[in-house]
Order: structure tokens, then C-alpha cells, then sequence
């Protein structure tokens, strides 16, 4: 599992861009992940919405998605912060992107027909390590609740 450890590389030879993007696509798809998994459990609605913003935007496999399932568990029970996640993004996406990003996962997060306070905190702590501001974190907020 060195996709998350290549992140954090500089830019090798060795290294391509596909490769590069497609690790990125992989940090986003754990952000979106751990979203549907803080209210306890990830429901049929959360998952279809993870599969299908993870299939359509990045192109991910569901083996892939094994896998960052697997990573984030070992991660997240040594981690305190999801600095890891999303440096990478807000170092090498555009700002239209990341706030795409948290569309997502504003999106994931209503999809059970409620966002609670524990995934508003999540996507809000994301949003600020992203650099989206206030105003764009609050239209993406209201895109995908709909409101």
C-alpha cells in the first residue's frame, strides 16, 4: 500500500502523472469514505453515492476501494488528523476541485436524509486543511442538501 506514501514524494522520473493523479484520486476516495463512516455505519444510500463519485470522478475500481477501506482502518487508528489526506490534495488540485471535493461529501453525508453535526465537523476540519473558504464550503453545503 504505497499509494499514500507517494503522496507525499516529490515528483520522480520514476513517477508518472497518471500514476500521480491516481494516488490523489485514492486520498479523495478515503476523505469520501470516512465521511459515510462517522455517524457508526455506512448505509446503502452512502455506499451507491461513495461508488458511484469514486467510478464517475476518478475512475476507481472496487478492489481499489478494498484497499482504501483497509489503509484508512490502519491509518485512522494511528492518526489524529487527516493532514495526511489532504495536503497532497491542496498542494496539487485546483481550487474548483477541492471545492468539488467537499460537494462530495456533503453529498455522502445527506445521503442517509441526514447530515449530523459529527460529519458537519468532519467535512467542515477538511474543508479548512483544504483551504475552501467559508463561503464556497457553505454553497456546497446547500448544493447537496438540496437547499
Amino acid at each position: 500500500m504505497k499509494w499514500l506514501a507517494r503522496l507525499f514524494e516529490s515528483d520522480s522520473p520514476a513517477q508518472t502523472r497518471e500514476e500521480s493523479d491516481h494516488d490523489l484520486h485514492r486520498a479523495a476516495a478515503a476523505l469520501l469514505m470516512e465521511v459515510a463512516r462517522t455517524d457508526g455505519e455506512v448505509d446503502q444510500r452512502e455506499q451507491r453515492l461513495l461508488v458511484k463519485a469514486v467510478r464517475e470522478r476518478w475512475h476507481l475500481e472496487a478492489e481499489e476501494m478494498e484497499e482504501i477501506v483497509a489503509e484508512l482502518d490502519q491509518r485512522l487508528e494511528n492518526a489524529t488528523d487527516l493532514f495526511e489526506f489532504t495536503i497532497p490534495l491542496r498542494q496539487r488540485w485546483d481550487p474548483e476541485t477541492r471545492v468539488q471535493l467537499i460537494y462530495d461529501m456533503w453529498t455522502i453525508a445527506a445521503a442517509d436524509g441526514d447530515a449530523d453535526s459529527h460529519e458537519e465537523q468532519l467535512i467542515r476540519r477538511v474543508s479548512e486543511l483544504l483551504y475552501v473558504s467559508h463561503g464556497d464550503f457553505i454553497r456546497a453545503k446547500l448544493a447537496a442538501l438540496g437547499e
